[in-house]
């Protein structure tokens, strides 16, 4: 996924300012989606290059200008093609799996302790998220897709925590000795 892709997308309603994209990511597509500063407005750069954007200056007489970005019909019909083409195969990186991958570094004590940890963060990622105002549209369905992606990873974190006895997974705890 590209940012440049985001940023027409967020753009198709209406004209936005770089503060303005960035609240909208953090309003609207948190938490399936987070660009800073540094990385839209050199963004927005190459998308005025490319034709997929027009720039518009405000000022006001005194203090700082304001740039407003537009999109173009070029930028339509790119943001279209991106909708229409299959996505490549998911690849993320995700740091909780990470993690869990890299458990057998961990001593066996502390290995359900960590587990807990994650599922504590990650009940309150999913409160955070429910508490927050939904977007609209499609939006809202893309931050219920990450809510119910949250809830899924606490059941799976709740299987390693107890797993069944034939599950053949690794055990979370040092063996008992005998």
């Amino acid at each position: 996924m590209s940012l440049s892709h985001v940023l027409l997308g967020l753009l198709i309603d209406q004209p936005a300012t770089g503060y303005d994209l960035e609240r909208m990511m953090r309003t609207e597509l948190d938490p399936i989606w987070r660009a800073e500063f540094s990385q839209i407005y050199p963004e927005l750069a190459r998308l005025r290059r490319a034709g997929h954007v027009v720039l518009r200056v405000l000022g006001p007489r005194r203090g700082p200008r304001r740039n407003r970005y537009r999109i173009t019909a070029a930028g339509r019909r790119e943001l279209q093609r991106w909708l229409g083409a299959p996505p490549p195969p998911p690849r993320s990186r995700d740091d909780l799996l990470v993690r869990i991958a890299l458990f057998d570094a961990l001593p066996p004590a502390d290995r359900r302790e960590a587990l807990s940890r994650h599922d504590r963060a990650i009940a309150d990622e999913i409160s955070r998220l429910r508490a927050e105002p939904a977007p609209r549209g499609f939006r809202r369905e893309a931050r219920r897709g990450a809510v119910e992606k949250l809830e899924a990873m606490r059941r799976w974190l709740k299987t390693l925590s107890h797993p069944a006895p034939s599950a053949g997974l690794p055990t979370l705890t040092a063996p008992k000795k005998k």
